[in-house]
């Protein structure tokens, strides 16, 4: 056996990466492989493993709690009106933009 997953097992996320995010991670846009019923939850995960704590202190404010700041949009729905970071990442070509906002005035 070739692998422990088969290729029907997991997709392709294109994540897309804005604000300040490029210049921290040093990409703009990432291809993550997760399972096929993976949730926003699962693909920040992911990427977690990916990129370390570098991602995990800018994106996260405590274990499983994303910062007030960070906006999630899983196609062009924002994750928190489709269940948060137990939003499935839906059945078609899953495209994920990661938006911090900056307040101020």
């Amino acid at each position: 056996m070739e692998g422990t997953e088969s290729p029907q097992s997991t997709r392709e996320v294109q994540v897309k990466f804005m604000g300040d995010l490029p210049s921290i991670l040093g990409k703009r846009k990432v291809q993550a492989t997760v399972p096929l019923e993976a949730t926003v939850g699962d693909l920040l995960d992911s990427l977690t493993e990916m990129f370390g704590d570098v991602f995990r202190d800018h994106v996260f404010s405590a274990p499983g709690k994303l910062r007030h700041t960070m906006l999630i949009f899983v196609g062009d729905e924002n994750m928190n009106n489709c269940g948060g970071l137990a939003a499935k990442l839906g059945d078609n070509a899953v495209e994920v933009v990661m938006l911090p906002m900056f307040g101020g005035g």
